[in-house]
């Protein structure tokens, strides 16, 4: 038995998630924002065997390092932690 013809057909390729790339959830009504996660009990990037780890976040939310919300938090968070060794000290 012989080929007689080979069919092949392309399709575009699915674009891979980067940083900054956003979606909408329509469930939800809510756009979100792709961003490096971010761990508030080392106060560093996470990262996994050395790549970064993402997560979609709520856009405009506390955990968007783009929106006003998150500098507030971590001004806060900045005041807190003075105060403590402040406190200490004394």
């Amino acid at each position: 038995m012989a080929v007689t013809s080979i069919r092949y057909s392309t399709a575009p390729t699915k674009a891979k998630p980067q940083a900054g790339d956003e979606r909408f959830l329509k469930g939800r009504g809510v756009q979100q924002i792709r961003q490096q996660q971010y761990s508030k009990m080392y106060r560093a990037w996470m990262v996994s065997n050395g790549r970064p780890v993402w997560e979609w976040v709520d856009k405009g939310s506390e955990k968007d390092r783009t929106s006003e919300a998150w500098l507030q938090a971590r001004k806060s968070e900045r005041l807190a932690l003075i105060a403590e060794a402040a406190e200490q000290r004394t």
